[in-house]
Parts: C-alpha cells; structure tokens; sequence
C-alpha cells in the first residue's frame, strides 16, 4: 500500500491535484489534515474537490481527514521537505510500504508529524527553489515508480534496448 498525508493543506485544489496524482501512480490512500480544507461529510451539497470528479480512476483512492499519526500504523512514514538533512530523491530507495508527509503550502511539516517519519527526502531542484505541493506529491510518485519498473497496476512489458545502426 502507499499513501500519501498533506499536513494542513491550505488550498481544496491543491488535494484535489494531490488526489489525482494519487490515483495516476497508483497511490491506495491519501489524507489531510486541519480544518483549512474540510472534511468531505462537512462540505455542502454538491460541493467537490476541484478537477477530482473528473478522475474515474480516483475512485480506487481511500481518502479522507486524519487527525493524528497514530491513525496510520501499517506504513512507513516518509517526509518529503526541503532540509539539509534529508536524503536526496535522487538516491532515495523507497520503501514498500510508504506514507509520504507533505507539509502546507504557506509552512514545513510541523515537529510532531515529523517526529512521526521514519525517513526523510527532499527534491532537488535546478536553483533550489521549492515545488508547489501537487507537483512534488506527483514527482515523489513518479520517481517510485520509475525506481521500481513497474506500476502497482500489474505486469510492464519489456523494456527493449535500443541499438545504433
């Protein structure tokens, strides 16, 4: 299983990319936590995540609100931030079972998420500057899927290598 936590997100279409994400890269789960964007039973009728509902493909993604770390203990917490003593995803051997915990758009991921992680990774960038949150959550799943060969959606065909004439 792989899921992905957004701690305190700060904007609804920014769950709604991160929910995408997860359904193209064959994340299982995703939550959020904080009251910036609610939970789904306190929207108002008919009210949706931006551009989610168009995702056929979302509906094979549990998600929700979490309010503690304690209310996922079958995966292996992984922060995904900027910090000097994080691994760099470019080296990084992900783990089978991964929760990756992105911070809010506006702040880092707070000290008592943090110490709830097992692993942390950054993402490099040319000039150092910060992604925005549904494109780090997309290339952080990116990258374990690249990583590993294969999609969690079943069998790759082989890879051909290529020849000059």
């Amino acid at each position: 299983m792989v899921g992905i936590l957004l701690v305190d997100p700060k904007f609804p279409h920014n769950v709604g990319g991160a929910l995408r994400a997860a359904a193209c890269f064959g994340a299982s789960a995703m939550w959020w936590t904080g009251d910036r964007v609610p939970s789904p039973e306190l929207w108002p009728d008919g009210a949706r995540l931006p551009r989610e509902e168009r995702m056929r493909i979302r509906e094979s993604v549990t998600w929700g609100v979490l309010q503690s770390p304690d209310e996922v203990t079958d995966l292996t917490p992984v922060c995904v931030e900027r910090a000097s003593e994080a691994e760099s995803l470019i080296d990084f051997v992900h783990p089978v079972d991964p929760l990756y915990v992105f911070g809010p758009e506006d702040g880092g991921v707070p000290k008592g998420w943090r110490s709830a992680c097992h692993r942390f990774v950054s993402i490099p960038t040319v000039n150092d500057g910060p992604l925005n949150l549904a494109a780090a959550i997309n290339v952080v799943l990116y990258d374990r899927i690249a990583k590993s060969g294969s999609t969690d959606s079943g069998p790759q065909p082989d890879v051909v290598e290529r020849t000059t004439l």
